[in-house]
């Protein structure tokens, strides 16, 4: 007998119009949760990585996670219309099923990303503080079918990310921080072929990029698209703005819960953190010099998708002064005429 397809029900409310998507997606540490968490805001409400491999079957949890929300909107919305939901879930967790579900269910796909080397260096703290012994123990004695599952997929997933980092910066390196660096590969290189599939399938504007960077740099002007967003889903599905039912939030997993130390910083401010005043992260030389060698291989990628087209926000700050506190690799970005300027400034930044 052939198993049930987990994404049967989700896919079949999406096909009759009783399901909408804003789908955000992007590389770890790029203001994933925020976006998400903004849009949810603004829709009926959020789920947060229901693609993690958090149970025995990735696929059916990540079903089960995006439906519980719909039945919760469900109840308080009129039958006539559809729910409307934002989704965030990183690049390197979702597998072609979870794609093409996302690519059919939403009305407008959001990727973020971010400077290479931050992204890389803030990383690194998080799998410092959360693959610590002690958070470790925690968490295992919190949530343990969780935490075995979880342990079980990643004995699976890091010989791969290993795999990745090794064939991008060689052998011979830190394996902790290979495999952090193979962690974030793992959804650098699969976001490329994501934009491309969903400018394909949704068309240019249907689809957003936001730098994590620019965000915090010229918060106002982000606040605006993620507005224009929301309004665009809700004039294309109801013809009219969104009722307010209060937001509701899912978390997909512990890391996710409201009351993990994580996710209360995550969501400790009420919308875009300004840009602190240099934009750096500390870390010691030998993480700094590590950060230097991803980022070098991650800048001609990291260059074009700031350039795309789909990076709105750009366009709208382009004619504006350079704050004082923007970071380098930002402040270059924004001088530049252009991808193929910006690329020549990093490479002479990187040598």
């Amino acid at each position: 007998m052939t198993a049930p397809d987990p994404l049967a029900a989700l896919c079949d409310l999406a096909a009759a119009g009783r399901l909408r998507l804003v789908y955000v997606l992007g590389v770890p540490r790029s203001n994933t949760t925020i976006v998400c968490r903004l849009l949810g805001r603004r829709l009926d409400g959020a789920v947060y990585e229901p693609a993690m491999p958090s149970a025995r079957t990735p696929l059916r949890h990540y079903a089960r996670a995006i439906k519980s929300v719909y039945a919760a909107a469900r109840a308080a919305i009129p039958d006539d219309r559809p729910v409307m939901l934002a989704v965030k879930d990183l690049d390197g967790f979702l597998n072609d099923e979870m794609f093409g579900f996302a690519l059919a269910a939403s009305c407008h796909m959001v990727f973020t990303t971010r400077d290479p080397a931050l992204q890389y260096l803030s990383l690194e703290r998080q799998f410092a503080k959360e693959f610590s012994p002690l958070h470790r123990v925690r968490s295992s004695l919190r949530h343990p079918v969780e935490q075995h599952w979880f342990f079980m997929h990643a004995l699976r997933w890091l010989p791969r990310f290993w795999r990745l980092a090794r064939a991008e910066l060689g052998g011979g390196l830190n394996p902790l921080r290979t495999a952090v660096a193979g962690f974030g590969y793992s959804s650098w290189r699969l976001q490329a072929g994501h934009i491309a599939r969903a400018r394909a399938a949704l068309g240019a504007e249907s689809m957003t990029i936001f730098d994590a960077g620019l965000m915090r740099l010229f918060p106002a002007e982000a606040n605006s698209a993620l507005d224009a967003i929301a309004a665009a889903c809700a004039r294309s599905a109801l013809g009219t703005e969104l009722s307010d039912i209060g937001p509701l939030e899912l978390e997909s997993h512990s890391r996710m819960a409201a009351n993990s130390h994580w996710a209360r910083q995550a969501r400790a401010g009420g919308g875009i953190a300004p840009l602190s005043a240099a934009g750096d992260l500390p870390a010691s030389a030998s993480s700094a010099a590590f950060a230097r060698k991803v980022s070098a291989s991650l800048y001609p990628q990291y260059v074009q998708t700031f350039f795309d087209p789909a990076n709105r926000q750009l366009e709208a700050v382009r004619q504006r002064p350079i704050p004082r506190d923007a970071p380098p690799g930002l402040r270059t970005l924004l001088q530049a005429g252009g991808p193929a300027a910006a690329a020549r400034r990093l490479a002479g930044r990187l040598d």
